[in-house]
């Protein structure tokens, strides 16, 4: 029996986040749901789960800093309800990029992956499509350094991302799972439709 690793200090503003031991990967990991993001420079795993919705796993060489994102732009019709969603996924990248660069990463350095994007809520427009359109041109828009993306398709996604190397592992679920995660991204998309003219959402 292999003895547990110390409990990582944690990232300053990260407290509500509770870490788990996680005996597969011998490591303390924390969970990212729908909405949130997580940085971190310890020996940690962060994982998440998704279908429709896009995590961005971001990592800087230099300083051994990476983090994740979760996140869904609400539902758009028209092009003015589509540009106004896409604050929500511009909020979503840009606190997570400004929290690493506050913590001393550089831009120039970030190294990009993605992963979600899946079709999984018939009845409604193709929310995993608009995801993945928003995040490819938000990534060019912005000069990023995309180095590895898996992207669309119809299986929800099971995440662990490694923020002190970068290294992000996806796997595929079975379409058996689907239903616990299509029920955890409506309940999050309806949240997200209702407050999409909320002055809460703001770029810095």
């Amino acid at each position: 029996m292999s003895l547990k690793r110390k409990l990582p200090r944690g990232v300053s503003g990260f407290e509500q986040f509770k870490s788990f031991w996680e005996p597969r990967w011998e490591l303390y990991a924390v969970k990212v749901k729908p909405g949130e993001f997580y940085i971190a420079n310890d020996e940690l795993v962060i994982t998440t789960l998704l279908g429709s919705c896009i995590s961005a796993c971001i990592f800087d060489p230099v300083t051994g800093f990476g983090g994740l994102n979760h996140f869904m732009l609400p539902v758009g019709g028209s092009n003015d309800d589509l540009q106004r969603s896409s604050r929500y996924g511009l909020f979503a990248m840009e606190q997570l990029v400004n929290k690493l660069m506050k913590h001393g990463c550089l831009r120039e350095n970030l190294q990009v992956k993605l992963t979600g994007g899946g079709n999984m809520m018939s009845g409604i427009a193709n929310i995993g499509q608009q995801n993945i359109d928003f995040i490819l041109k938000y990534i060019d828009d912005e000069g990023l350094k995309l180095v590895a993306s898996d992207l669309g398709g119809d299986q929800a996604r099971r995440v662990a991302f490694f923020p002190t190397t970068g290294r992000m592992l996806v796997n595929k679920l079975d379409h058996r799972e689907d239903q616990r995660v299509i029920a955890e991204e409506r309940s999050y998309q309806i949240d997200v439709d209702q407050h999409l003219d909320d002055s809460d959402v703001e770029l810095f």
